[in-house]
């Protein structure tokens, strides 16, 4: 594949609440999902002993190279955010089987939502962030894991957490603490001013490109 010419912010995640976030600030965007492996690049991060927050910005920074490489006149966003839970780092869950394991290990106890987040524009990083954001979920019963497994829709399951917080996983959750924009996975205020920084900045009447 050779290298496009496109210019302007280019959003690499196939995540639609992240474009949803961004599209919502007004700002022109276009975006192009990375393939990358995130299994083989988080299984990398682990034997190295590297901490929860270093792995989601090694994660967000393969992504945002990957589609730097292709377009070097653009100006690319990437973010990714990992779950970790005691000494534990969650995958996304893998069918209601996968599901109910989440539930049963997040139930009554506090997880960590860590994103991480690189700007980058012709191979180079511009920028990184890092944050995390505390959730506790309510202590639940056999019922209500029961009753979460029969109605949650599919979509749950391209969540790290295996939940919607903005939708019907609110219902799952007792205290959280961080900025909502981060608890959905793209840390706005931050990502925010550091395009300001690169000169790009809202002036009104923006809206996603194709």
């Amino acid at each position: 594949m050779t290298s496009e010419s496109t210019t302007g912010l280019i959003l690499a995640s196939g995540s639609m609440t992240r474009r949803r976030l961004l599209a919502g600030t007004g700002l022109p965007f276009q975006v192009i999902p990375a393939d990358v492996d995130e299994s083989a690049i988080k299984a990398a991060a682990l034997r190295e002993g590297q901490s929860p927050d270093a792995i989601a910005l090694a994660l967000a920074r393969e992504k945002a190279r990957a589609i730097s490489v292709l377009y070097p006149d653009g100006l690319v966003l990437a973010a990714d955010q990992i779950l970790a839970v005691g000494d534990s780092l969650l995958d996304k869950p893998v069918g209601r089987t996968g599901l109910k394991s989440h539930l049963a290990l997040l139930s009554g106890r506090v997880h960590f939502l860590v994103n991480g987040v690189i700007l980058m524009c012709a191979g180079t990083v511009v920028w990184s962030y890092s944050d995390r954001c505390e959730m506790e979920m309510r202590p639940l019963s056999e019922a209500e894991q029961a009753l979460y497994l029969a109605e949650a829709p599919d979509g749950v399951m391209s969540s790290v957490g295996g939940y919607r917080i903005e939708a019907e996983g609110i219902h799952l959750f007792q205290r959280m603490a961080g900025d909502w924009s981060s608890i959905l996975g793209l840390p706005l205020l931050a990502v925010l001013a550091a395009l300001r920084q690169a000169g790009v900045e809202w002036r009104g009447g923006g809206q996603e490109t194709e």
